[in-house]
């Protein structure tokens, strides 16, 4: 017989009953967003499987504790989502810098980083990490702060900032990238 493999569910209950070991069946089915039945077959397989020990804490409580085997599972879960991001943000990075190299290439040397959260940090970094000759950028929040006439490439991180409507102010930039698209066929591409 096979190594049994926790699933997505299972491992976030075991999550649930890390933090809170006092938790109601109630309480865990809300947290991990499924049905209160499943919620019940999941701490059972749980417990039979020696994941978790059930403890009667009165008549109507139960206490949820953690075996080592549990904690075992959620900490080598938990290093193999760590490793999976870090993956990810390697493959984003190169992936920003192959576009700003593509154009690069192609004689552009200014860029402008549209957008404000975690995408647009890791497009900061991915540019200071290339080594070009001359590349300059900035980092703006919101359209308004590109200025005008853009003369730069700009690189859209946040998919709600899209730059429709500049034709019509006169403000179209050099060129546009947007990266949350890139970045979506570069996972959905993948095998």
């Amino acid at each position: 017989m096979g190594v049994y493999q926790i699933t997505e569910k299972e491992y976030r209950v075991i999550d649930e009953v890390s933090r809170n070991n006092r938790l109601t069946q109630r309480e865990v089915s809300r947290k991990v967003g499924i049905s209160l039945g499943m919620a019940n077959l999941i701490l059972k397989r749980l417990a039979r499987r020696g994941y978790i020990k059930v403890k009667g804490l009165n008549r109507r409580g139960l206490e949820y504790v953690l075996t080592p085997k549990g904690f075992a599972e959620k900490t080598e879960k938990s290093y193999r989502y760590f490793l999976m991001t870090i993956n990810l943000l390697k493959k984003t990075k190169r992936k920003v810098q192959e576009l700003v190299s593509e154009e690069y290439s192609r004689g552009q040397r200014k860029f402008i980083i549209l957008g404000k959260g975690e995408l647009a940090d890791l497009i900061e970094i991915s540019l200071r990490h290339l080594d070009k000759r001359n590349l300059k950028f900035k980092r703006v929040v919101e359209k308004e702060g590109i200025g005008n006439p853009c003369k730069a490439t700009v690189l859209v991180a946040e998919e709600d900032l899209g730059l429709e409507g500049w034709e019509a102010e006169g403000r179209k930039p050099a060129r546009c990238l947007n990266i949350v698209a890139h970045i979506t066929d570069m996972f959905s591409s993948s095998p």
